[in-house]
């Protein structure tokens, strides 16, 4: 009898003997290798689950650093609560806030589209006060102080949560998205999805619809990065009232912001928008429409007809999504005419 297919057992008067050892038959293995197959399964497909939940964080991550670094943490109405006066309004950071504009597409390149969000590549002036050369009372912090990106080191383009190139969105004249191209303000970005195509080619294949993060919206492609602004000017008549300018002369309102303007070249100084010039005695109120987030400042000057001139306190305001928009500059009493 072979010695692999015996055991040894002890008998109650303690002799050895031996008995057969019965081997594994087809049916038994083929059931054991069916079990080992399914286990192998289930591990398989869990560890995919994880594995796509995984990829799919990691896209949302990367679209939501995407938004912040242009919008900034509270560009938008949905992260902030609305603001009563412009002491309670949180700091507006991001790339519009210091730019005043969207990133614009360097480039076709994936690695280089983005790069105004993680180096410099059109030598706007650094990030500093500036003050504005024809009224030296006015001064805002303003240019390039990135990067607003964080990057691995070495690294020069978003990628999802597959290992693939963001696509960067651009808007048509409708405000509809479209792939954006070099030198095209750059509106949002895209995943596209497991299926690495657009829309959903493969409906079988799990998450495998696009993600898009969209700072427009068709026909308002200013909506989530700009507040409209109405100020209101009126005269301190010395005894603490505030009333509607009375003394006969012109007055106009300048709204003081970063020159960044889509598709014109940004050099990180001032620029400002000028109101129509009103005639005083009057009331005085006036809407600078699509003025971007981030940091302005407002200032009146008024004219008398002898061509005395009178200047309006400098009120440094912070334009937000959902914030306040309605504002006030004060000039001080005007003299007889």
């Amino acid at each position: 009898m072979n010695a692999a297919s015996n055991r040894t057992v002890l008998t109650q008067t303690g002799h050895a003997l031996t008995q057969p050892r019965h081997a594994l038959t087809l049916m038994e293995l083929v059931v054991v290798i069916a079990i080992l197959a399914a286990t192998a399964t289930a591990a398989a497909v869990a560890t995919e689950r994880v594995l796509l939940k995984k990829r799919n964080e990691i896209t949302a991550q990367t679209l939501t650093s995407f938004r912040r670094s242009v919008l900034g943490r509270f560009g938008h109405t949905e992260t902030i609560a609305s603001i009563s006066t412009t002491a309670d309004a949180p700091s507006v950071d991001g790339f519009i806030a210091d730019m005043g504009r969207l990133p614009v597409a360097v480039g076709n390149d994936p690695s280089t589209q983005l790069a105004e969000l993680f180096s410099n590549p059109l030598a706007v002036a650094p990030y500093g006060l500036k003050t504005f050369p024809g009224d030296t009372d006015v001064s805002l912090s303003c240019g390039w102080r990135g990067p607003y990106l964080d990057l691995p080191v070495g690294g020069t383009r978003l990628l999802d949560g597959y290992g693939r190139n963001m696509v960067l969105l651009s808007a048509d004249a409708g405000g509809v998205p479209k792939v954006a191209v070099e030198g095209e303000a750059v509106f949002g970005m895209t995943s596209l999805g497991s299926d690495g195509q657009t829309g959903i080619v493969n409906s079988e294949l799990p998450l495998a619809e696009d993600t898009t993060e969209w700072l427009g919206g068709a026909g308002e492609l200013l909506d989530l990065f700009t507040s409209d602004v109405t100020v209101t000017v009126v005269e301190d008549d010395g005894s603490g009232n505030r009333n509607s300018p009375i003394q006969a002369g012109s007055l106009f309102i300048r709204l003081y912001l970063p020159d960044g303007r889509i598709g014109e070249p940004t050099s990180g100084s001032l620029i400002f928008r000028q109101s129509t010039t009103f005639t005083t005695p009057n009331s005085i109120t006036f809407e600078f429409e699509d003025v971007p987030i981030g940091p302005k400042v407002l200032r009146a000057y008024w004219v008398s007809n002898d061509s005395t001139e009178v200047n309006s306190n400098v009120l440094p305001i912070t334009v937000q999504r959902g914030g306040k928009t309605n504002f006030e500059l004060v000039l001080p009493t005007l003299p007889l005419t």
